[in-house]
């Protein structure tokens, strides 16, 4: 069975929408017409489906589902579009900043990608991004020790000059942590786990 990994996108069937629940909301619907995608969440699911989320028009727009494994035609990792651009035209802040990123990223030689409405745009096609968006990466990190956290220590202070507001989350065995967080020097730090977020100690999270 494909390992499925939080931010991944599938790219689901015709028929997929036919097993949304009766009370899910109408929009959700036109969401999956317009774009058959989903997001994979950072949540635990049975064996044979895999948790979701259809992303609507706006930030309000969000359905947590249970999407079965049959109905999964493709998928694409944050890091395949680690170097997929813009649509043309698509000159809007959070693209820019991608490009910049792309070369910082690069250098702190993690594997990458872009999520949110950055990455669902490149994915699909369809013009997902707005002048407000912000951007959304994901870094992996196998193991974090001093040197790896010199890098994104680095990488936190260069991404803080992009023009736009940058999100990243550090991927680890352990769950997933804000890069701003990791790099503070806060004792203890939220750590994203498939049964929900955990506070836990600093030393015990990043070990």
């Amino acid at each position: 069975m494909i390992k499925r990994r939080p931010h991944d996108l599938l790219r689901l069937s015709a028929a997929a929408a036919r097993t949304l629940p009766t009370d899910a909301p109408a929009w959700t619907h036109g969401a999956l017409r317009t774009a058959p995608w989903v997001v994979v969440r950072r949540a635990a699911a049975p064996t044979g489906v895999v948790a979701a989320g259809i992303r609507g028009a706006d930030r309000s727009q969000r359905y947590a589902w249970l999407v079965n494994e049959h109905d999964v035609q493709s998928t694409v990792s944050p890091e395949d579009l680690s170097e997929v651009h813009p649509l043309d035209g698509r000159d809007l802040p959070a693209m820019l900043a991608l490009t910049k990123a792309r070369e910082l990223l690069r250098e702190a030689h993690f594997a990458w990608g872009p999520t949110g409405s950055v990455g669902f745009e490149l994915a699909t096609g369809i013009p997902t991004a707005t002048t407000d968006s912000d951007l959304d990466l994901v870094a992996r990190v196998d193991v974090l020790g001093a040197a790896a956290l010199a890098r994104l220590t680095t990488l936190f202070q260069h991404l803080g000059h992009l023009g736009t507001r940058v999100d990243c989350q550090v991927d680890m065995s352990v769950g997933a942590i804000a890069l701003a967080e990791l790099v503070s020097a806060s004792s203890d730090v939220l750590v994203r786990t498939p049964s929900g977020p955990r506070l836990l100690e600093r030393a015990v999270a990043v070990r």
